[in-house]
This record gives C-alpha cells, sequence and structure tokens, in this order.
C-alpha cells in the first residue's frame, strides 16, 4: 500500500502565497477583494510575519470550525474564534487530491476570510512531490493561478503542502522543484526551466520532533522557514507528559533557520486511530504553558491541531461538528491573551524587542518584550517553569529604575529590587508581569 495515501503528512510544506497578503520579507493585505495591493514581504529581519506592514504572531486553527457552522450558544463558529483571535486557517483537501468540488469549497472559504479580515491556509498535499513535466505540476499551477487570481485571492495566506518530510523518509532535495517552483528562490536549475508560480511570498516547512539538526537543516534550503509538529500529552503519557518538550524542539528548529523563524504546531486532538482507546487531550492549564513555552522559545507563529477530530468529541461536539468543548475550557482564554491589542498582543507580535532573562533556577526560562499600547509602552516579562515541586525563583535583567510589576490575569503586584523579581512557580506553571515604563523623553 503507498505509505503516503494512508497517511495525512508526508512534508507539511507552507507557501505563504497571497496576492496582495503575504510576501518575502512582509504582508500587505490588499486594499479590497477586487485589487488586491501589491505585497512586497512576509518575513522580517527577525523572522516574524508581518501583516499590513506591521509585525503580526500568527494564530491557525488547523481545522477551523464547519465554514456555516454555529457555536453550541448558536453564534457563528467562524466569528467566535476569529473574535478570540484566531487569523489563519487551514482548509482544502488532504491526500485525496483537488476535485472541481474541492475547488469550489476553498473558494467559499477565500470568501469568507475576505469578510471576517482573516487567511487561509491551504493544503496542497496532492502537489508536495511533484516534479517537472508531470500532470501534477500542471494541476498545482491550475489550483494556485484559480486560488490566487480569484476575486477573494486577499483571502490565502499560507499553502500547506505534505507534512513531516525528514521522519517521513522525504529528502530535502525531493522538495527542491516544489519550492522553486513556487518562489523562483535559491537554485533556480530546481525549477528544471519552468516559470515561478509567485515570486514574492515564503515557503515553511513543518518537521516532525525527531532527527538531529544536521538531519534536519537541509530543509532550510528548500523553505523560507521551518516549524515542528509537537504533541506531548498522549494516551502512554497521560498523567506525566513531558511538556518542555514544545520549546525544546521550537529552539531547536528556531536554530536551524534563516533568522530564527520556526512555527509551532500544538495539540488539540492529534489523529490516532479508532482502535487507540480513549483518548486524551491537554487540560487547560497544559495547553497553556506549551502556547508560551513555544513563545518563549522562539516561536514566530502557532497552529492548533485536531479541533475537527471527532474521536475527541463529546456530544455537544458531536452535534456541532467541532471542539468547543475544548475550544471553551482550553483555548480560547489562552488565544484571547495572546493577541489582546489592548495587553500581551503588541508585545507576542514584536519579535524584535525580544531579551531572554536570566533566572536562578535550571528549569526556569524567561524573556521580556516591549509592547506599544494606547496607554502608553510597556515591558512584558513571559516567565515558565517546567521542573516539579514549587520554587521561588528569581528572574533578572529588568531595568533597575522599575519598582514593581502587575501580575496579569492574577489581581496581585510584585516588587522589583535592583531590576529583579521573584516569585513562586510550581511545574508547568506561566506568569505574566506588566511593568509600565515611563515615557521617553523627546
Amino acid at each position: 500500500m503507498n505509505h503516503v495515501t494512508v497517511r495525512c503528512g508526508l512534508v507539511f510544506a507552507c507557501v505563504l502565497l497571497a496576492t496582495g497578503v503575504f510576501g518575502v520579507s512582509g504582508l500587505a493585505v490588499g486594499s479590497s477583494p477586487r485589487q488586491p495591493a501589491p505585497s512586497a514581504n512576509g518575513l522580517d529581519a527577525n523572522g516574524g510575519f508581518v501583516v499590513a506592514g506591521r509585525p503580526r504572531f500568527l494564530i491557525a486553527l488547523s481545522n477551523p470550525p464547519p465554514l456555516s457552522g454555529r457555536t453550541p450558544s448558536g453564534l457563528s463558529g467562524l466569528a467566535e474564534v476569529v473574535h478570540a483571535g484566531v487569523n489563519l486557517m487551514r482548509v482544502g483537501p488532504g491526500w485525496t487530491g483537488w476535485t472541481s468540488l474541492e475547488l469550489e469549497r476553498v473558494l467559499a472559504w477565500e470568501r469568507a476570510a475576505v469578510r471576517l479580515r482573516v487567511h487561509l491556509w491551504v493544503r496542497l498535499n496532492a502537489f508536495a512531490a511533484t516534479e517537472a513535466n508531470w500532470r501534477g505540476d500542471a494541476h498545482l499551477a491550475a489550483i494556485v493561478h484559480a486560488l490566487t487570481r480569484s476575486r477573494f485571492a486577499a483571502g490565502v495566506g499560507l499553502w500547506q503542502g505534505a507534512d513531516e518530510p525528514w521522519s517521513r523518509g522525504i529528502s530535502a532535495g525531493s522538495l527542491a522543484f516544489f519550492y522553486c517552483r513556487l518562489s523562483a528562490r535559491r537554485d533556480r536549475r530546481a525549477c528544471d526551466g519552468e516559470p515561478p508560480l509567485d515570486r514574492h511570498h515564503p515557503v515553511v516547512t513543518i518537521l516532525a520532533p525527531s532527527g538531529t539538526p544536521t538531519e534536519l537543516a537541509p530543509f532550510s534550503a528548500v523553505s523560507d522557514g521551518l516549524g515542528v509538529d509537537i504533541y506531548p500529552v498522549t494516551l502512554n503519557n497521560a498523567d506525566s507528559p513531558n511538556l518542555h518538550m514544545v520549546g525544546v524542539w521550537t529552539r531547536k528548529i528556531a536554530g536551524i533557520t534563516r533568522n530564527h523563524s520556526v512555527w509551532t504546531t500544538l495539540e488539540i486532538c492529534p489523529n490516532y486511530t479508532p482502535h487507540a482507546g480513549p483518548h486524551v487531550l491537554p487540560s487547560a492549564y497544559q495547553e497553556r504553558y506549551m502556547i508560551y513555552d513555544a513563545i518563549i522559545n522562539g516561536a514566530r507563529g502557532l497552529a492548533f491541531f485536531g479541533g475537527d477530530n471527532p474521536l475527541c468529541w463529546n456530544r455537544i461536539d458531536r452535534r456541532y461538528r467541532w471542539n468547543w468543548t475544548f475550544w471553551n475550557g482550553s483555548l480560547e482564554p489562552s488565544i484571547e491573551q495572546i493577541s489582546s491589542p489592548l495587553a500581551l498582543g503588541p508585545a507576542v507580535n514584536d519579535a524584535a524587542s525580544n531579551h531572554v532573562l536570566h533566572t536562578n533556577d535550571a528549569g526556569m526560562e524567561a524573556i521580556s518584550r516591549i509592547a506599544t499600547t494606547p496607554s502608553g509602552r510597556q515591558l512584558w516579562v513571559i516567565a515558565a517553569r517546567n521542573d516539579p515541586g514549587a520554587k521561588r525563583v528569581a528572574i533578572s535583567g529588568l531595568p533597575a529604575s522599575t519598582r514593581s510589576a502587575a501580575v496579569y490575569g492574577e489581581r496581585r503586584t510584585v516588587l522589583i529590587s535592583d531590576g529583579t523579581l521573584t516569585d513562586t512557580f510550581r511545574q508547568w506553571q506561566v506568569h505574566l508581569y506588566r511593568i509600565q515604563l515611563a515615557a521617553s523623553k523627546r
């Protein structure tokens, strides 16, 4: 049996390839569906994504609620997730391939994306390993042209090729034509004389959490950025998962990409076989830690995989055909935190302001970032601990002039002395600190 046809994922390649939306060193959203503005950028010098000229931390659902679906409270499912902060949605067929019906479905998603002011992550699994002069190449060109030249082309954001190449025995060299055909970057000989489908937008390949940096580094040559799928909470270790593998693998992949551009995919309900027995989902506490562990270790975007997996649905979820139970109880609060334009969101968006802070505990990691909000400039500290037990931990490297920090979402403050704050952390606990900075003198 062909291995490719039975797994949803061989090589995960994403092409940020929307006219007027995503570009090589930044993103610009089109001014109207009829006339998307030309884009010029997509990844900035810090490996972050840029939307409409500003840094943007991408938050994706893989896959989103149904196009016309409702929440249990009767609201539009898509409007609900977008309101919380989701700005990217994966759509399109898997390995079954594209038909005219599938194309019409994705065009309908394009219209919805433009209306909701978000973007799509469109699967191109069936074409990821294509070569010049194959029939699949002509089909690839037809699909890309149909979606990027439609009236609602500004709704397209990312293309997905296949999943996790190295762990599936797929070499980086076998992706060279796909990358060159889409982008015309790097070695033009890989295009085999075929013209590029889009010269302006980057490609991101997502890897499995396996292999050494030496083994995985060649994929940087056929991608503009890399990412990792990491799902620590499994049926085998539900009581004691090592959640910090998210940060370990995010940092590892960031280290082999240009500008440390890395994308991290976290779990809602990963794919298990129907015969695997009871399924397990992360708790809200676990999911929150994994989100911030990824950000601390360099993630420039997050995807959440498996909300559409019926094996993790309860009775209510089955009725509404998406995991609203997990969304309401675990995912929505954290997404609202990291995307809030009046609080943490601007700091999460601004990878350029990232500063690694020193701690006195080996199991503790912390960074600071700057946020510019309507209430002024703020310094945010994101801190998370992975060691067992509870411990008082000192975090240093803060401005010496600061005296206190508000602990976001906890209704308390901590004192700062000589640029150091001290607080108590349990295992997998995250604290967020907000420090109001004095206005700069003109």
